[in-house]
């Protein structure tokens, strides 16, 4: 508790001799800049109070207090349940709400598994000999795994796409890797050696 005190002086402090070198219209700039930051976050911890799902749904942007919602909801109930946490924000002057209703929106246990069937498969394809990892990216919704990426050879591709078909919750696999482009060697003429 102490050192969170110690911190927030040091930024208070650091913040206050910024400040004194900048213009007063550079300040109400900062000092909004900051306000607008606090309304963002003081909206997003009631978003997750609704559905933890929404945080990840819904954008918010704030500017000079005015907040844009943005994304996807998954009921016009929902809707207004954000539309009011956000009005319910001291310091909020409007809010635009350019919100979509989606009933199929994923709810968070969903999210919550497509996170986990994502890890298994990543963790799958890394325990494959040969598969390099950092050029395969996985993405999963709703138990669809989307691959995208490169490979080296058409076999590893068969790899690749047979260990994530083998991975429990793997309802559908969506092939968008290709092969990477095969290095070629210059020929050694006798003036280069």
């Amino acid at each position: 508790m102490r050192r969170a005190a110690f911190v927030v002086t040091v930024v208070c402090a650091a913040l206050a001799v910024v400040m004194a070198d900048c213009s007063s219209s550079q300040q109400e700039r900062a000092k909004s800049d900051v306000n607008d930051a606090f309304i963002a976050a003081q909206i997003h911890t009631k978003l997750v109070a609704i559905d933890p799902a929404t945080v990840s749904l819904v954008t918010v942007d704030v500017a000079q207090g005015v907040v844009t919602l943005g994304g996807q909801v998954h009921s016009k109930q929902e809707r207004d349940k954000v539309d009011e946490a956000a009005r319910s924000v001291s310091g909020v002057k409007r809010v635009d709400d350019r919100l979509a209703v989606n009933p199929k929106a994923p709810t968070a246990n969903e999210i919550a598994d497509d996170v986990t069937l994502q890890a298994k498969v990543k963790a799958a394809l890394a325990a494959q000999t040969g598969v390099n990892a950092l050029k395969v990216t996985v993405s999963v919704h709703a138990g669809v795994v989307a691959l995208e990426g490169t490979y080296a050879t058409p076999a590893l591709h068969e790899v690749i796409l047979e260990t994530t078909r083998g991975v429990a919750g793997v309802r559908r696999v969506d092939d968008h890797l290709r092969q990477e482009s095969p290095v070629r060697s210059t020929p050694v003429t006798s003036a280069q050696r």
